[in-house]
């Protein structure tokens, strides 16, 4: 959380251009008024202007205040929620809350509901792509039953450094898999194909690297500046190729 001062004549128009400029909605509005405006004596003298101070909340601070606001109005009763980011996710976890059935629903189908409104919400937040939603470990636990069927596949690639390539799976599975390959530093993984047709393909890391392709070596200035002029030549050239010699028309004799 950072905090940021704002002066201005008026304690609503501080407000509300703080609100514009950072694009902050009413359940994330934090601030505290540090000073009133004052006009002075006759507007002349002693003036003085307000000051707020505003509470600017980073991404995880702000899907936590979003969340527990949402479970009160639920009426879902629960001990906290903490967060975490890696790379570009927040991770969001509701502990000890007594209404953990209703919270995840038949087959995690209300777990799943709000995770997609949260997501909904902050879509649009630069560098974030994805909000996970879990209460008592239950994705947990269906990340480890989902690996069982792959883990014997993953074991084989590492005894035998043949690649896999798995079938077509929704993006959710396929990152339970990126991850789980993470922690073994001999193997890789890449995704291929293309919308519904993505698969991933495991193979050893030794592999991956091989097959990378070679950096192009840097070019000087004068190199560059080289190819492009002949670039431009090539596509401003004047020369037109050399015309055939025409041949001498043939006069026939005349018959006698």
């Amino acid at each position: 959380m950072k905090q940021i001062d704002k002066k201005g004549n008026n304690l609503n128009e501080i407000i509300s251009s703080f609100r514009r400029e950072h694009k902050i909605k009413d359940w994330e509005l934090q601030y505290e008024v540090l000073s009133q405006s004052s006009k002075g004596l006759f507007g002349l003298f002693g003036k003085k202007q307000a000051t707020v101070r505003f509470n600017l909340l980073n991404t995880e601070e702000r899907v936590k205040i979003f969340l527990e606001q949402l479970l009160t109005h639920l009426d879902i009763r629960y001990d906290k929620i903490t967060t975490k980011t890696e790379q570009k996710t927040v991770y969001a976890t509701i502990h000890n809350s007594s209404d953990a059935g209703f919270l995840i629903g038949k087959n995690g189908n209300m777990l799943e509901q709000l995770q997609y409104l949260v997501n909904r919400v902050f879509e649009n937040v630069r560098d974030l792509e994805r909000i996970y939603l879990d209460t008592e470990g239950y994705r947990l636990r269906q990340e480890e039953a989902f690996l069982r069927t792959f883990i014997p596949i993953i074991n084989k690639v590492k005894t035998t450094g043949k690649p896999v390539t798995l079938e077509p799976m929704p993006a959710g599975e396929r990152r339970i898999i990126h991850k789980y390959v993470e922690s073994e530093k001999s193997l890789k993984t890449l995704t291929i194909g293309d919308g519904e047709n993505r698969r991933i393909q495991i193979m050893p890391a030794a592999q991956v690297k091989s097959e990378a392709p070679k950096p192009r070596p840097e070019q000087t200035p004068q190199q560059r500046a080289e190819q492009s002029l002949k670039r431009h030549n090539a596509a401003h050239s004047t020369e037109r190729p050399a015309r055939k010699p025409l041949r001498p028309n043939r006069v026939k004799a005349p018959k006698p």
